[in-house]
């Protein structure tokens, strides 16, 4: 079976990054281009299409001086207006844009700063696009003798230096190095085509044709140099729209920001993981909700993995009063290696979800309707595959039947060509062959999934399926049953995973914001032991498996990507104590 697809929304004689924005400067200079906003949601500045491609051509410009076409550019800078002008410059230039976190938005410990380093020394930077802040940081001057440029401090006037360095379609845009939830971050090589590519897709999932001019906004307030957060900017910027863009930790310490950032600059768009959607139920008060007006939200994409559909009805209803439709909120399922986008809810009847038997799930991976009184798997769909893609499901290096899971394979003008200097990486993720298209390479996705009326179903990680007396156990089952067992463990902040050859399972789980767990019998707080028990009987009586160890932490503890997906390899390092991050 394969999976209903939806046309492009294709620019006429655009071919790159640069053609796009000298089209939008040429034909609506005027329109508001990027808005920054701070932590609190307040307005710093905005670009209009043509001031941001007049400091895009000094960037550039600038650039030329120093660099060769193809060298790659480091990227650290925050979510604002210097990340657009660098992020282009780099494509009027003619060099390869590598986004990175900015030292700013580095909280993970040696392990981001091992990260970073790793991609450093990966790509091989001739220059680092920064702040006056970062450029006189340690971080910086440890990159190698790489010169930073301030990206604020390039002088105006630069712009009529600059020359078109003659950017093919096929050359490389940016290298996106991966999140890194379940191996070591790998640089993706995306074309300018690629890229143009999953935009024009976008623009039809967002129903952006259908937006009056000038009025299509997003807000978004992910990471930009991941790769969700970088499409929300190219999402808003390839129909001549505007871009909203947050400082990751607004949502993190203020949800309402968000949401209220959404509310005054009536968003056509905004988007977030699964995670985003629980924190906004859990810390919007109801004083705040009377201040929101929702009701111009068109497009609310939801692309954690997978998405929960109770999150989608708990959104839905928390949000109501606030002029939130439930035709909004849509899920969707992608990765860096095809940019990002690879299916997305178009309408909202896509927005459903099935109701599988567990057993047969678990024991043969087929596709049976769950039966009354028998344990089900509830999955929901991810929408319908762009004109561009051809997705398969794949078993055994065989399409698999339409009863059956598989591995998902994607092959189409938005997928990658491979990994950054790893040839070997390269030919192993992005190799697939199938007999009735011997042409086509296939991205191997390494999620498992299915196709079922027209859209794509994503069930996990293959790297995560727990294996128990020859029984697939999705992690992500025992998860929800997890955070069901007790009101003190959090939403979305649970990792399970094999512990040790027998069996047995490992938990760990954040413990909910507002409540402390006591280790000792007669301390303040819920007893430790006490959701200990309640995790370890849920288990056993939803999933028949015995839990060996569970660890409790503290709110945040949980080890995730820059995208918010739990990292289920280092949540396991984090047995039998949790270190320091553990009641």
């Amino acid at each position: 079976m394969t999976a209903d697809r939806h046309p492009l929304h294709v620019l006429e004689g655009v071919h790159t990054l640069g053609d796009l924005l000298r089209h939008h400067a040429g034909r609506t200079p005027d329109r508001p281009a990027c808005t920054e906003l701070d932590s609190h949601g307040v307005e710093v500045a905005t670009l209009t299409y043509a001031e941001l491609d007049r400091r895009v051509r000094d960037t550039a410009a600038l650039l030329q001086q120093t660099t060769a076409p193809g060298d790659r550019a480091m990227l650290m800078l925050p979510n604002g207006i210097d990340f657009v002008v660098a992020f282009f410059a780099c494509a009027y230039a003619g060099i390869v844009a590598v986004p990175s976190p900015s030292p700013d938005a580095i909280h993970g410990g040696k392990r981001t700063l091992g990260r970073l380093d790793g991609i450093v020394k990966d790509a091989d930077p001739a220059v680092v696009l920064t702040t006056a802040q970062h450029a006189e940081s340690s971080l910086v001057a440890d990159l190698g003798g790489v010169e930073p440029i301030v990206v604020a401090d390039v002088p105006a006037g630069l712009a009529g230096l600059w020359r078109d360095p003659g950017v093919r379609p096929e050359d490389p845009a940016f290298l996106q190095y991966t999140s890194g939830s379940t191996s070591a971050p790998k640089g993706v090589v995306l074309s300018h085509g690629n890229v143009l590519a999953n935009a024009a897709a976008i623009a039809v999932l967002t129903d952006a044709a259908n937006c009056p001019p000038g009025e299509h906004c997003v807000v978004s307030w992910l990471p930009i140099f991941h790769d969700m957060g970088l499409a929300q900017m190219l999402g808003a910027l390839y129909p001549a729209g505007r871009v909203v863009l947050l400082p990751p930790m607004a949502l993190l310490m203020r949800p309402f920001v968000w949401l209220d950032a959404v509310s005054r600059y009536r968003a056509w768009v905004s988007s977030a993981p699964n995670f985003a959607y629980e924190l906004c139920v859990a810390k919007v008060t109801d004083e705040q909700k009377a201040r929101l007006d929702l009701s111009g939200w068109k497009i609310a994409l939801n692309g954690a993995e997978p998405v929960r559909y109770s999150t989608l009805t708990k959104f839905m209803d928390a949000f109501a009063g606030a002029g939130f439709s439930p035709e909004t909120l849509r899920p969707c399922y992608g990765l860096a290696e095809a940019v990002v986008y690879i299916s997305g809810a178009r309408s909202p009847g896509d927005a459903r979800c099935v109701d599988l038997d567990a057993a047969a799930l678990e024991e043969r991976g087929a596709l049976v309707a769950a039966r009354a009184g028998h344990p089900a798997r509830q999955i929901v769909a991810c929408g319908r595959i762009p004109a561009n893609l051809d997705v398969r499901i794949v078993a055994a290096g065989v399409p698999a039947s339409d009863d059956r899971v598989g591995e998902i394979w994607v092959a189409g003008d938005s997928v990658s060509s491979g990994y950054w200097r790893q040839p070997e990486a390269t030919a192993a993720r992005f190799g697939g062959r199938l007999a009735d298209r011997p042409d086509a390479a296939y991205l191997q996705t390494g999620d498992l999934g299915f196709i079922a009326d027209g859209q794509l179903f994503v069930l996990g990680r293959i790297d995560d399926l727990i294996i128990v007396d020859g029984r697939n156990h999705y992690p992500t089952d025992i998860e929800r049953t997890v955070s069901a067992a007790h009101p003190a463990i959090a939403a979305d902040g649970v990792a399970a995973f094999p512990s040790g050859d027998d069996g047995q399972l490992g938990i760990v789980a954040e413990t909910a914001r507002q409540v402390r767990v006591s280790r000792d019998a007669d301390g303040a707080g819920v007893p430790y032991e006490e959701v200990v028990a309640a995790v370890r009987r849920a288990v056993s009586d939803e999933h028949q498996l015995h839990v060996a160890s569970v660890t409790l932490l503290r709110p945040g503890g949980l080890p995730r990507t820059t995208s918010g997906k739990v990292q289920r390899k280092r949540s396991r390092d984090l047995l039998p104590d949790g270190g320091a991050k553990a009641w």
